[in-house]
């Protein structure tokens, strides 16, 4: 990252926005898809989408619960607002997961609504084990409370 604004020597926005995009794209692996379709796809880093408040905090909970009392514990009944939360989630895992080609609404980019379902679950899936797997071994210290509360600590 070393175009910076003349003026303060600040790195600025579009810069910044484009190493960000080649990060992505560097990391992005391919996937085909139940249809048949390819695309490029970047798994989804735990930590940032922790922050970033990105995860429902249901499900965080429910995560961390698992995590502390293992599989014994009831069912808990979810909410409506819980499944909404949950789907808003999938929704954002999804498109946030795949680099190409883009999500949107643009010209050059897939509408969300025109990959078919089976697709969609298999990305989100996907999206989901890389989460899972990145949470196993020496990263699950990283993303327990513990953790969390002695960052928000800092």
């Amino acid at each position: 990252m070393s175009q910076t604004s003349p003026a303060n020597g600040i790195t600025d926005p579009k810069t910044w926005r484009a190493v960000s995009r080649a990060d992505r794209e560097a990391r992005a692996q391919r996937l085909q898809l139940p249809s048949g379709a390819n695309i490029l796809a970047v798994k989804p880093e735990p930590l940032d989408w922790i922050i970033s408040g990105r995860i429902p905090q249901t499900l965080l909970s429910a995560v961390l619960e698992e995590e502390h009392s293992g599989s014994g514990r009831a069912e808990k009944e979810v909410s409506r607002e819980e499944i909404l939360d949950l789907a808003s989630f999938a929704t954002r895992l999804v498109k946030a997961t795949v680099v190409s080609p883009p999500i949107g609404d643009g010209p050059e980019e897939i509408r969300l609504e025109d990959i078919p379902i089976k697709d969609r679950a298999y990305i989100f899936e996907w999206a989901c084990r890389a989460l899972s797997q990145a949470g196993s071994g020496s990263t699950q210290e990283d993303l327990s409370s513990t953790k969390l509360e002695r960052f928000r600590e800092e």
